[in-house]
């Protein structure tokens, strides 16, 4: 069951353990999650827009050894898939040992929809559930998603890639800018928080769980 809880991408508070002298002490467990990514491109002669999502194993180093595809928008996929190619990952820990694990990561290929305009074709489509596929434990996933808004007066492009942690009630608990684009990062995040989430499972029971969220502006279109 060990293996499971982490390979999900779980998060079970605290492990308690025994040192020497027979004393108790809190060994907290520590979630997966991208540690270093770049910039994705957006790709030319192209309007294309929506969410990319991807569902990577972690193996015991870090290293992501099958990035599955969930949801598959041509030709944002091809530009998601080489982005995240060059990121680097942390594995999670379960009482102290890194263990193989889950890591959700939702890409968004954001329109440039400056304030007060609406996003060409739309707002942004929810995402497509994830399969439980007989796992016993289950990450976090997006159940309501929209599209960041452009900072007024800005023509910023690039890259916003956020970890973020979503606890038992299915809320956002803590946000980590991994890359960041001034000041693109500001309207992602600040957009973040209106999602909505379903937390992660473990059996029947919910629990803290960590997926990434990634948006690529896309520049002006003249």
């Amino acid at each position: 069951m060990k293996a499971l809880v982490l390979a999900a991408g779980l998060f079970v508070s605290f492990a308690r353990t025994v040192g020497a002298g027979g004393q108790t002490h809190q060994q907290k467990n520590v979630l997966p999650e991208v540690v270093k990514a770049g910039e994705i491109t957006y790709p030319v002669n192209t309007t294309t827009t929506g969410m990319v999502t991807f569902l990577v194993t972690l193996d015991a180093e870090g290293l992501a050894k099958d990035v599955q595809i969930l949801q598959d928008i041509p030709p944002l996929t091809t530009a998601a898939q080489e982005g995240i190619k060059k990121w680097t990952f942390k594995t999670g820990t379960f009482h102290g040992k890194a263990e193989p694990s889950l890591l959700p990561v939702y890409i968004v290929f954001n329109p440039y929809n400056p304030v007060g305009t609406e996003p060409v074709g739309g707002g942004l489509k929810a995402p497509k559930p994830l399969s439980p596929g007989g796992w016993a434990a289950f990450p976090p996933q997006v159940r309501m998603a929209s599209y960041a808004i452009y900072p007024a007066n800005s023509l910023a492009t690039g890259t916003v890639v956020l970890s973020v942690h979503i606890n038992k009630s299915g809320h956002t608990s803590d946000m980590r800018t991994v890359h960041g684009v001034s000041p693109l990062t500001d309207a992602a995040v600040e957009e973040v928080k209106q999602w909505g989430f379903q937390p992660a499972r473990s059996g029947d029971q919910p629990v803290e769980g960590s997926i990434c969220i990634a948006f690529v502006f896309q520049r002006a279109l003249t």
